[in-house]
């Protein structure tokens, strides 16, 4: 090895990007994996449950309503205890008013009665705890209910989870209904408050996504501005959408996620994307001709219409804002509609698996994740790692650069290349590498930073880190890289450590430019090697 770049050898923090994601791996608490079960039988909760592949670890089933005298009305169901029980999953039912104001006022004028009814119930029936989900109160209740929750949590033991459902309010609104939650209070009394972050658009109103991105986001730091800790918040994902047709003055009714790809199908429409809302939505029209499709029980009659719901892609944005804000975990309403499909992404997500949404399945999806989890590179964003982009040799430099630890030094370098303005975000990075023998420039002072780095070019840059022997005895295994190319040598030495690979013909095409994806893959392939070498002091 080169031993006037050796001392600076480390791999503290490889990068992709200057504008790299600050989240990191396992960012967040991430132990809370609830979901509701309502509107289904037995079978059907447990059809969905093994479906999961594990993602859940807490249900959330309608085992508790209000008599008209605002005391507790039990549908415990044993049976149900028990299978959920021997999957391991803890069984945190439900109350509900089912939106009735007045009954839910009653109630709280006879919480003392029903937060004893409450907790004598979940001792007897060996339930791990109770989600209250009372909504539509007034501001006027909001005293009654943080009381109610305190007494509940007095008379609960310890070891028993008591959660609270709580609205979406990203306006920070204290009237009506939103008026009633004393969400730092709250939050204090509860193990973690269940955030509704869905019904941006409601039954009635107009067309628009169940819960954009911005809505939800909105929607918790409202909650952290009024002083609730992170870790007392579970995300509420929405696993329905809403239909509206067109020109009807009213609409909005609820529609699992999934049924919206046979509905739409069935009737030739087409499905969308809005990247701002980070929402899809659906677009078809029914003819008087097509047999009968019905929603919620309603017959769709002729006529345009939209469906606003929540896909993989959208599920996998709103998942991203639990670790960028370091949440409990994460809810859902409501299990027996969700697309199947995510939960492959939920359950390694929920298991330390960063996974880009635009890496899921990539050819090098695991050694992107290899690296993210050394905490040595990130994304474009927390979102997206567009592995399929190529590098310029601006970025490439940047990456190498990092990764040896030169970055850190104070020493001056020298300002040789004329095409690399002194503003220029990389300038540096590359004059650094430069004069450690790192990078060489396309012509004497001339760098080309913007121009796409070829396979040869980061294979020599990354050759020159290692600082691997040269190997005599064999040759390059590549049919496209004679002895006489410039960058034999390198790539015969990466080669046969099998840091590089060529493609299926034999060929190395060393003229190609290099993508994220394959940088990762090689940088991987050499983590070992380059993990030797600390920084000397």
């Amino acid at each position: 090895m080169n031993n006037k770049l050796k001392k600076y050898l480390i791999v503290p923090a490889l990068v992709t990007t200057l504008l790299a994601s600050p989240f990191s791996a396992n960012a967040s608490v991430n132990d809370v994996h609830m979901s509701y079960l309502y509107g289904g039988t037995n079978s059907t909760y447990i059809k969905n449950i093994d479906s999961t592949h594990g993602a859940l670890n807490t249900a959330t089933p309608l085992f508790y309503e209000l008599n008209a005298d605002g005391s507790l009305k039990s549908l415990v169901d044993k049976s149900l205890i028990e299978a959920l029980h021997s999957r391991g999953l803890k069984d945190v039912p439900f109350i509900s008013n089912h939106w009735d104001r007045k009954l839910g006022q009653t109630a709280m004028k006879n919480r003392d009665k029903l937060s004893t009814q409450l907790a004598d119930s979940v001792v007897k029936n060996n339930l791990d705890g109770v989600d209250i989900d009372i909504e539509n109160l007034n501001y006027t209740d909001k005293e009654a209910f943080t009381d109610f929750i305190r007494l509940l949590r007095q008379k609960l033991p310890k070891d028993k989870t008591l959660s609270i459902a709580v609205a979406a309010n990203p306006n920070g609104w204290t009237a009506g209904w939103h008026g009633s939650y004393d969400y730092l209070k709250l939050s204090e009394y509860s193990d973690y408050l269940m955030l509704m972050a869905y019904d941006e658009s409601y039954n009635g109103g107009p067309v628009g996504p169940v819960a954009s991105l911005p809505f939800v986001e909105k929607s918790v730091k409202q909650l952290l501005k009024q002083g609730v800790k992170p870790n007392k918040i579970v995300l509420g994902l929405p696993f329905y959408g809403r239909i509206w047709k067109d020109g009807e003055a009213t609409g909005g009714d609820g529609i699992p996620n999934n049924a919206v790809k046979g509905i739409v199908n069935k009737h030739n429409g087409k499905f969308y994307f809005d990247y701002d809302a980070k929402s899809p939505y659906a677009k078809f029209k029914v003819k008087s001709s097509d047999s009968p499709t019905y929603v919620g029980g309603k017959k769709l009659t002729p006529g345009n219409y939209t469906i606003w719901y929540e896909n993989d892609a959208s599920l996998k944005y709103k998942l991203r804002l639990v670790e960028k804000y370091n949440l409990r975990g994460t809810g859902s309403w409501e299990l027996t509609q969700a697309d199947k499909g995510i939960w492959n992404f939920y359950s390694a997500w929920e298991n330390g698996q960063h996974n880009f949404l635009d890496s899921e399945n990539h050819w090098a999806e695991n050694d992107i994740m290899a690296l993210y989890k050394k905490g040595w590179i990130s994304g474009k964003n927390e979102y997206m790692f567009e592995p399929n982009s190529d590098l310029t040799r601006a970025q490439a430099t940047a990456i190498l650069v990092n990764a040896i630890g030169l970055d850190k030094t104070t020493e001056t370098v020298p300002n040789y290349f004329k095409d690399v303005p002194t503003n220029h975000w990389a300038k540096r990075a590359i004059e650094i590498a430069h004069k450690y023998n790192i990078v060489n420039g396309t012509s004497e002072k001339i760098f080309e930073p913007n121009v796409k780095i070829t396979r040869a070019q980061f294979t020599a840059i990354l050759s020159r880190v290692l600082d691997y022997p040269v190997n005599n005895t064999v040759e390059s295994p590549f049919y496209d890289v004679p002895k006489a190319f410039w960058a034999y040598e390198d790539i015969l030495k990466l080669s046969s450590k099998g840091i590089i690979r060529g493609k299926e013909d034999g060929g190395f095409y060393p003229f190609d430019n290099v993508t994220r994806g394959q940088m990762a893959a090689m940088v991987n392939r050499a983590s070992k090697d380059l993990e030797k070498y600390p920084i000397k002091k």
